[in-house]
């Protein structure tokens, strides 16, 4: 009997190193959890329209949009580990998603494989144009003088939570908006349906340098090096959280090292193009690679860290 074990275990060792040496043989479908617009789409159709051409290969993104991103995330865990189908997840799937949802389909540790981090989207208060506010101090003056009249929209965990937070920090009584996704938030902004919200530049960006929108503050420790003339939250007088909005590549578990370190070289070839880089810049997208250990233990930290801000934002499971 342990005989027979022995050579199954060679025979699927065997099997699983020949299918990395030839992976990719057939087509690569990529799932994208949010719509096309959001900032996860236009990360990943930058990524992989290069990364295929490097492995040869066809990529697909699928969206697969709904219950801020647990359904794409869903599909890509119940997939097979081939490498034939992927996941582009990001914070929502992978850090709030367990502290923010009553129940999840997934376990966003145990049922993926990390293979790298694409990089940051800084994020950023943006308001209606039409308020007569200009910075973070101003904003929390005209909340405090007009209480529950002021809105602030949301598409994804990190908006929710930042402006809940925002609320708390301020002591302000503003009301939340929930959409589906973020361009529809960007759409009610201009129209002046909601006044304000917190999310990364990719859906707002020429909205915001058309003056159509208007960002007042970076809700990250650091200005954003494509947007230097934004000040930071705490430069507006308001300390605030520090959680970022990370985007990165992940496989179904048991998925075969050999293709999982393919695929995460690929990425890091592509991340150090400048093309690449300047592309990513231009929607307001931070390139910072990393590996799979690294990114796994990131994954780790960030879930923690969801865990202790969602309570003191007084944020409950839905």
């Amino acid at each position: 009997m342990r005989v027979l074990v022995l050579t199954i275990a060679l025979l699927l060792s065997g099997w699983s190193h020949a299918a990395a040496e030839n992976y990719p043989s057939q087509r690569i479908t990529v799932i994208a959890p949010f719509a096309p617009g959001s900032g996860t789409d236009g990360v990943a159709r930058i990524v992989f329209q290069r990364l295929s051409e490097l492995l040869k290969t066809t990529i697909v993104i699928d969206n697969r949009v709904g219950a801020n991103g647990a359904l794409g995330a869903t599909a890509a865990a119940r997939s097979a580990p081939d490498g034939y189908t992927l996941l582009v997840g990001g914070t929502s799937t992978h850090a709030a998603n367990p502290s923010i949802l009553k129940s999840i389909q997934y376990d966003p540790i145990a049922d993926f494989v990390p293979i790298s981090q694409f990089g940051l989207f800084p994020y950023f208060l943006i308001v209606d144009p039409g308020l007569p506010v200009k910075s973070v101090a101003d904003l929390v003056a005209l909340a405090k003088s007009k209480p529950g009249t002021l809105t602030f929209g949301y598409a994804n965990a990190l908006g929710q939570l930042s402006g809940e937070a925002f609320k708390r920090r301020a002591g302000i009584d503003i009301a939340a908006v929930p959409y589906r996704n973020s361009p529809q938030v960007v759409t009610d902004i201009i129209a002046q349906r909601v006044s304000m919200t917190f999310m990364d530049m990719a859906p707002a960006v020429s909205q915001v340098e058309a003056g159509q929108a208007r960002a007042i503050a970076t809700t990250n420790p650091a200005r954003s090096s494509q947007f230097p003339d934004i000040p930071t939250m705490k430069e507006g007088g308001l300390a605030f959280i520090n959680i970022s909005a990370w985007s990165g590549l992940f496989a179904p578990k048991d998925t075969p090292p050999e293709i999982v370190a393919k695929l995460s070289e690929g990425v890091r070839e592509v991340l150090a193009e400048p093309e690449i880089r300047s592309r990513l810049a231009d929607i307001g997208f931070e390139a910072q690679w990393i590996g799979p250990a690294d990114f796994a233990k990131h994954v780790k930290d960030d879930i923690e860290l969801w865990a202790t801000t969602t309570k003191e934002a007084g944020i409950e499971r839905q």
